[in-house]
C-alpha cells in the first residue's frame, strides 16, 4: 500500500514540477478554474491570494479516480450481459441503471482509498488568541412537553456551566406554543439560576478559602484566578455576590414571536436583536412568500429582561445547538481560538459526537460504533475537499452570516427558502464551512430503528423540498403544479429573493444526502429489471455493490482495536441495511406525499422512544412496522408465484419481513464489549463531570 501511496503523492507534485515560475504565473492570470483561486473578503478591498495548487489536484485526482472506476465498471456490465439471449433494449436498461448505482457507491469505495493515502486522522485547526470575542449559546427549543423543557436545559445548564467565562452567555430561544409550557420554561430559568448561584457561590467560598482543590479546573482559570489580588475577606463579602449575580443573568430564556423559518429563522432573529434590532424586517414581503411571510415590524420576542440584556450586545459568535446537544468543557473556548484564526470564516463545523454508554440499546451502540467507524473518512474528505457539510450546530460569526444571507432592512438578502426544512445545507452552500475536527459536540444517537427511521423520513423531505429549489425547472415546477392541485386554495405560491450559485465542489457537497437517498430506488429497480437480462454471473454485480457499501470502508478504518466493533457493526448494517432498498422507497414516498400537502400523521421521536420504554419492544415493534411485513408477505407471495428465480429479491423481502424482529432485538440493553474502548471512556470521562 506504501508504493501506491507514493506513486498519488508524486502525482499531486507532477503539475509542479512541468510548470515553470513563468508558466506557473501566466497560468495564474489566464485560467479560470475552480480551486486556483479564493477570493477573501475584507473590511476595505478584496485581496486575490495565490491558492494552494495540491488543492486543485487533489480534487482532480479525486473524482477522475470515482470517474475511471465508475467507466471500468460499465464496461464489466457490457461484458457480462451475454447479448446472444439479451434484446438490445432490456441489455441497454440494465446497463444505464447499473451503471448510475455503481457510480453512487463507487463514492464509497474511492472516499476509503483517500481516507487510505491522506490519513484519516485529526488535522489540528490553526488557533489565535480570542481575548476580546463573545460568542452566545443558543440552545433552539420547540417544546411539546416538560420533558422536552427539562432536557432542553440540561443541556444548557451543563454547557454554560463547563465553559463559563466572561465572554459566555447562554439563551435558551424558544418558539413554545403553549402558554403553560412557556410559564414552565420560565420556571425552568429560575431554578438554574438559583442552581448555578448556589454552586457558583460554594466555589467562591472555597476560593477565598484558598481550598482551590475542590473547585472546577476551567472556572478557577478563567473565573476565580483573576480575582487572586483581592483580599479574601473582601471578596467574600463586597465581590462575591455580585459575580454570582452577574453571571446568573446571562443565562437567559426568550419566547420567539414568530415561527417562519422555524430553527433557522429563531436563531437568525437572534443575531438580529444581538444587532439591535427590536422588531422583524426579513421575510416580511407576500409577493415572494405569500402567506408564510411574516407582518413587517412585528416584534422579533416577547418582551423580558433577557431581550433587553441581549438587544444590541453585537455578540460576534453565536454557538447553535439542539436541545440534546452537549458541550464538553472548554470546547468554546477551542472553537472561537479556531474561529480566531480563521476571521473569514462564517461557520466553524465541529465534529459531533454521538454519546452512548454500555447501559443504553444495541440500536445506540451500533449507531455510536458506525459513526467512530467512518470519522477517518470525514476527516480525510474534508480535508481534500477544505470544506465540509453544515450539521445545524455549529459555531457562526454573527457579522458574516447577516451580510450574507440574511441581508440589511435597506437591501435584503434572504438566501434561505422561507419553507424549506435542511436550512443547514443552503447555508454550508453560502459560507463554505471549517471543519475543525480536533473539537467536538456531544449528542444522543437514536434510540431504537423506529425513530432512526421517523428522523430519515423527516430527512427525506427535506431533502425533496432542496431538489426543488437546486433544479426549479426539472423538478420545482412539477412539484408546485401538483401541490396546487392537491392543496387548492391552501396553496401558497414561494419564490426565493436571492439564488445562490453554487461551485463544483459545494454542489457535490450539497447533494451528497440527495445520492444516497435515490440509491435505494435505483438499487430496487435495478434488482427487479435484471432478470430480464441474462448475464454470465448473475449475482455479481449486487454482491460487488453491497460489498463496496458495507465491507470495503472497513479497510480503511478497521484497526487491531476496533476489529470486533467493526465485526458487530458489519453484522448490524447488513440487518439494517439490506431491506433499504424497499424501505427507503415507502419512505420517500411519504416524503414526497407530505410535500404536495397530502396530511400525514408524523409521530414525535420522544413519544416512540418513551413508548418502547414503557411496553414490550416486540409489541411496540410490530405496532410501527407491521406494515413492511405485511408488505413483505404479499410481495413474497408474488414472488414465489411469477418469480421463482428472483433469488436476491427474495433475500431483500425476507430482511424485510424481519425488520420488526431486528428493531426489537436492538431495542434491548445489552452491553456489546469491543476491542475499541474509546467511545465508552469519552462517555465515562463526559458524565464523570456530574457538577457541570
Amino acid at each position: 500500500m506504501s508504493g501506491l501511496s507514493t506513486f498519488l503523492i508524486s502525482l499531486l507534485d507532477l503539475p509542479q514540477i512541468i510548470l515553470n515560475k513563468k508558466d506557473f504565473i501566466q497560468n495564474m492570470k489566464t485560467i479560470s478554474a475552480p480551486g486556483l483561486l479564493i477570493y477573501n473578503k475584507g473590511r476595505n478591498n478584496i485581496r486575490c491570494q495565490k491558492v494552494n495548487m495540491k488543492k486543485f489536484h487533489r480534487i482532480t485526482l479525486y473524482f477522475l479516480l470515482w470517474l475511471h472506476f465508475a467507466a471500468f465498471a460499465i464496461v464489466l456490465n457490457v461484458l457480462n450481459i451475454d447479448w446472444s439471449v439479451t434484446s438490445l433494449a432490456n441489455g441497454v436498461a440494465v446497463i444505464i441503471f447499473l451503471g448510475i448505482l455503481q457510480g453512487s457507491v463507487l463514492e464509497i469505495p474511492v472516499q476509503s482509498i483517500a481516507t487510505l493515502i491522506v490519513g484519516g486522522h485529526k488535522r489540528q485547526n490553526k488557533k489565535c488568541s480570542s481575548e476580546g470575542l463573545t460568542v452566545i449559546l443558543n440552545y433552539n427549543l420547540l417544546a411539546t412537553s416538560r420533558g422536552d423543557i427539562e432536557e432542553c436545559f440540561q443541556s444548557m445548564h451543563c454547557a454554560f456551566m463547563r465553559n463559563l467565562d466572561q465572554n459566555v452567555s447562554a439563551v435558551l430561544l424558544s418558539a413554545t406554543n403553549d402558554a403553560e409550557l412557556k410559564r414552565y420554561e420560565l420556571d425552568m430559568r429560575n431554578k438554574y439560576r438559583s442552581l448555578i448561584y448556589f454552586e457558583l457561590f460554594h466555589e467562591g467560598v472555597l476560593f477565598s478559602e484558598r481550598d482551590w482543590e475542590k473547585i472546577d479546573v476551567h472556572r478557577l482559570q478563567k473565573i476565580w484566578l483573576n480575582f487572586i489580588h483581592i483580599e479574601p475577606l473582601e471578596f467574600l463579602y463586597c465581590h462575591l455576590d455580585g459575580i454570582c449575580e452577574k453571571f446568573i443573568r446571562e443565562f437567559m430564556v426568550i419566547h420567539r414571536v414568530s415561527r417562519v423559518l422555524k430553527k433557522c429563522g429563531q436563531y437568525q432573529d437572534l443575531m438580529l436583536l444581538s444587532d439591535g434590532h427590536l422588531t422583524a424586517f426579513s421575510y416580511c414581503d407576500t409577493d415572494y412568500y405569500g402567506k408564510s411571510a411574516r407582518e413587517y415590524g412585528e416584534p422579533l420576542f416577547e418582551p423580558s429582561s433577557d431581550v433587553n440584556n441581549i438587544q444590541n450586545r453585537k455578540f460576534d459568535y453565536t454557538l447553535v445547538l439542539d436541545s440534546d446537544t452537549g458541550v464538553p468543557a472548554g470546547t468554546v473556548q477551542k472553537l472561537l481560538q479556531i474561529a480566531a484564526a480563521h476571521p473569514n470564516s462564517g461557520i466553524i463545523q465541529p465534529a459531533i459526537k454521538l454519546q452512548c454508554s454500555e447501559s443504553d440499546t444495541i440500536f445506540m451502540q451500533l449507531e455510536t460504533s458506525r459513526q467512530n467507524i467512518y470519522e477517518p473518512i470525514t476527516n480525510a474528505m474534508t480535508s481534500i475537499l477544505e470544506q465540509s457539510s453544515f450539521y445545524g450546530k455549529g459555531l457562526i460569526k454573527n457579522r458574516i452570516y447577516i451580510d450574507n444571507v440574511i441581508g440589511s432592512e435597506e437591501k435584503l438578502i434572504e438566501r434561505v427558502p422561507v419553507d424549506v426544512i435542511s436550512h443547514d445545507t443552503f447555508e454550508a452552500a453560502i459560507l463554505k464551512p471549517l471543519y475543525a475536527g480536533s473539537v467536538y459536540l456531544t449528542e444522543a444517537p437514536c434510540h431504537n430503528y423506529v425513530t432512526w427511521n421517523i428522523r430519515e423520513r423527516r430527512w427525506n423531505r427535506g431533502e425533496i423540498l432542496l431538489a426543488m429549489y437546486f433544479w426549479p425547472n426539472m423538478f420545482g415546477r412539477p412539484m408546485r403544479l401538483l401541490q396546487r392541485l392537491f392543496q387548492g386554495k391552501c396553496y401558497n405560491k414561494i419564490q426565493l429573493r436571492t439564488k445562490t450559485s453554487l461551485d463544483f465542489v459545494t454542489s457535490y457537497i450539497a447533494h451528497s444526502a440527495l445520492r444516497n437517498m435515490f440509491m435505494k430506488p435505483l438499487l430496487f429497480v435495478y434488482i427487479c429489471i435484471h432478470y430480464g437480462v441474462k448475464m454470465h454471473y448473475d449475482y455479481t454485480p449486487i454482491i460487488i455493490i453491497m460489498f463496496l457499501v458495507v465491507v470495503f470502508p472497513k479497510f480503511a478504518t478497521c484497526t487491531r482495536q476496533n476489529i470486533k466493533c467493526v465485526i458487530l457493526e458489519t453484522i448490524g448494517s447488513i440487518c439494517q441495511f439490506t431491506p433499504e432498498a424497499i424501505v427507503g422507497i415507502v419512505r420517500i414516498l411519504r416524503a414526497w406525499v407530505a410535500n404536495i400537502g397530502i396530511n400525514l400523521h408524523w409521530v414525535p421521536q420522544r413519544t416512540v422512544e418513551e413508548e418502547f420504554k414503557k411496553s414490550n419492544p416486540l409489541l411496540s415493534s410490530f405496532r410501527h412496522l407491521w406494515g413492511y411485513s405485511l408488505l413483505a408477505m404479499v410481495l413474497g407471495v408474488l414472488v414465489v408465484l411469477f418469480f421463482q428465480e428472483a433469488v436476491l429479491l427474495l433475500v431483500m423481502i425476507a430482511t424485510l419481513f424481519c425488520l420488526p424482529f431486528f428493531t426489537s432485538a436492538t431495542s434491548l440493553k445489552v452491553q456489546l464489549r469491543c476491542g475499541d474502548r474509546r467511545v465508552h471512556d469519552h462517555v465515562a470521562s463526559f458524565q464523570g463531570t456530574t457538577a457541570c
